[in-house]
């Protein structure tokens, strides 16, 4: 549940949108895994950066996805600036 303390904490990963056909497989009330928000992050990083699938590591993703949010984003801010969209 988020409450008003988890929303101050700054290492807490933000809430994602799901997409409507994968509501149903989620129950109310029950957030996503930490780990599974930030593999979903990284993966929309990697397609933005245009990083095709056949150069991306599943194994360092999982691994990267298992450290903590601000790390996590920091990877991703990475990415962004790798982008060759906003070049």
């Amino acid at each position: 549940m988020i409450t008003k303390e988890n929303m101050l904490n700054a290492e807490m990963t933000p809430p994602l949108p799901i997409a409507p056909p994968l509501r149903r497989a989620l129950k109310a009330g029950e957030d996503l895994p930490a780990t599974q928000a930030h593999e979903v992050l990284l993966h929309c990083a990697l397609d933005a950066a245009c990083v095709p699938e056949s150069l991306r590591e599943v194994r360092v993703t999982t691994r990267i996805a298992e450290l903590d949010y601000q790390t996590v984003a920091i990877v991703i801010d990475w990415l962004r600036a790798a982008n060759p969209r906003d070049s």
